[in-house]
Formats: C-alpha cells, structure tokens, sequence
C-alpha cells in the first residue's frame, strides 16, 4: 500500500514538474506603468552589425513616449552551412553569424 502511494505521488510530481507553461512569459504588457523594450541587429557590412534598441513607455493605459537607440557594433562573420533550395538540391552556403540576446532585469 504504501509502495502504491509512494509511486501515485512521485507520478503526480514528475507530471508537475513536466509542465510546459512558461509562467516568466508576459502574454500582455502592464500599460499603468512600464518600459515596453525590443531588440534587433541588422548587418551593415562585413565588419559592422547595427543593433537597434526601442524603448515604449507606458503610464495610465496611455504611450508616454516612444524612441531608439541605434549602436554599431563588430560583426560576427560567417560560417558555413547546409542550404536547400526549392528543388531540393543541397548546397553549402556562408552565412552571417547573428547576435544572441540576453536580458537581465533589475
């Protein structure tokens, strides 16, 4: 008996633990008071990279303001990849290394 509801509790666990919902994911942003911010990087030339940061500011349901700040920054380079084009056809390609984005909140 107690194997059983040893067994029915670590099942009840493991499937809380397995949930998919990303709780940290905002699906509406607050718009009584916060800072809306969205990053992306466009590639300039061969050595340069822009970064583009836009910044919304929220207060009382109204759009305070809204801007960007745009920086260069060095470029990755390229690596090399398998590309398939519409007919199937594999082929090795150079492509431009992106940027990877991490956020820290304080």
């Amino acid at each position: 008996m107690k194997l059983l509801f040893l067994l029915g509790f670590a099942f009840i666990l493991l499937f809380c633990a397995c949930n998919n919902e990303n709780s940290d994911q905002v699906k509406q942003v607050d718009k009584n008071g916060s800072i809306e911010v969205s990053l992306s990087t466009a590639h300039i030339d061969s050595a340069k990279d822009l970064l583009t940061t836009h910044y919304t500011v929220w207060r009382k349901g109204v759009k305070v303001r809204e801007f960007d700040k745009k920086d260069t920054v060095p470029s990755l380079g390229q690596f090399t990849t398998e590309g398939e084009n519409d007919n199937g056809d594999i082929k090795d390609v150079n492509v431009k290394k992106d940027y990877e984005f991490f956020v820290t909140v304080k």
